[in-house]
């Protein structure tokens, strides 16, 4: 069954600092020094001694270094490798923590059905549709109880800190890493919309509405993560502004655009299409060795089961956003797939 498809999308790849040249070393070492700015800028941590901090609740770190594409013209990688930037995230070990089974970390995204809608809406009112992505957004969920949380600090952190020897740093935000970040985050995110005026939907806790004084919707924004769609008034982009100047975006986009995987185009007369052309396209072979392809009547082992379940839910989202003729075969597909 394995080599009647096409493979999964292949994850980014993790970059060994081993492997690089002088140039490309230099590259990671000012990304690296890049995030650390990020996180002292939005005070995510600050400096505390060992015995402050309750030692099972001292947690590890790590770096994560990969090659990150420098726009979303759609261009493959292997086509313009100047188009990539050196991408350094550091990341806290959260399955360490303690509570790790008990802290809330439920944190919804917009659904299909709303992103339909908030593209509909542009559609009909005239409206241009915009996207934007917010900084950091993980560094900004605000810790929301009362218990000390400590980390290790990278040896960049360490320098750029200043820590004395004994000093660790403690966790006061959220962070890359830790279960409750995209927790934290939503509840920052949906506090400061309120406050701006917006109110929730009854439908879709991701989908927030600015209205008039007739009470009719002047504004929408569906946000997904750290990711946000959106539509609206001068009023509506008057609050945008107010919403960027708290949390500043890493881009913003207006009129064609991806997001999450789909190719958003408005045209002149403001209709919206919809497609994933490159999403697809950037879906590449499962590889099969050639001893492998010599005996094809073997029994499919659990590392082929395993890359064509990822192959069948990548295409599975292609087919329920813009390939609806592929949801009969995947499903007979899937159903093909024994544990």
């Amino acid at each position: 069954m394995a080599f009647l498809v096409s493979a999964a999308k292949r994850q980014r790849s993790e970059v060994k600092i081993s492997t690089l040249g002088a140039h490309d070393r230099k590259l990671f070492e000012e990304a690296k020094t890049k995030e650390v700015d990020s996180w002292l800028s939005t005070s995510t941590v600050c400096r505390i001694l060992p015995h402050q901090v309750p030692t099972e609740n001292i947690l590890r770190c790590r770096w994560i270094l990969t090659w990150k594409d420098a726009d979303d013209s759609g261009v493959p990688k292997t086509a313009h490798p100047s188009r990539q930037k050196a991408k350094a995230r550091l990341v806290v070990l959260g399955f360490e923590d303690p509570m790790v089974d008990q802290i809330p970390r439920d944190s919804p995204t917009m659904s299909k059905l709303s992103r339909v809608l908030i593209l509909q809406h542009a559609a009909s009112r005239g409206w241009d549709i915009h996207s934007f992505d917010i900084k950091t957004a993980f560094l900004r969920g605000t810790e929301q109880s009362s218990r000390i949380l400590g980390l290790e600090p990278p040896a960049e952190m360490r320098m750029q800190m200043k820590l004395k020897p004994g000093e660790i740093v403690r966790l006061l935000k959220g962070a890359y890493g830790r279960v409750d970040a995209p927790f934290l985050w939503f509840q920052e995110l949906k506090q400061s919309l309120e406050q701006l005026g917006f109110e929730p939907s009854p439908f879709d806790p991701c989908v927030f509405i600015l209205r008039d004084q007739q009470q009719q919707a002047e504004g929408l924004i569906g946000i997904h993560v750290d990711d946000g769609l959106c539509c609206g008034s001068q009023r509506f982009h008057q609050k945008l502004a107010r919403l960027e100047a708290k949390y500043p975006f890493g881009s913003k986009k207006s009129r064609e655009f991806t997001f999450t995987g789909l190719r958003i185009s408005q045209q002149k007369d403001q209709s919206i299409w919809v497609s994933q052309e490159q999403y697809v396209k950037d879906i590449h072979p499962i590889t099969i060795p050639k001893e492998r392809r010599m005996v094809p009547q073997d029994a499919v082992n659990e590392g082929e089961r395993q890359s064509l379940r990822a192959l069948v839910g990548s295409l599975q989202y292609a087919a329920v956003n813009t390939r609806p003729d592929l949801c009969s075969k995947l499903g007979w597909l899937q159903s093909q797939i024994t544990p």
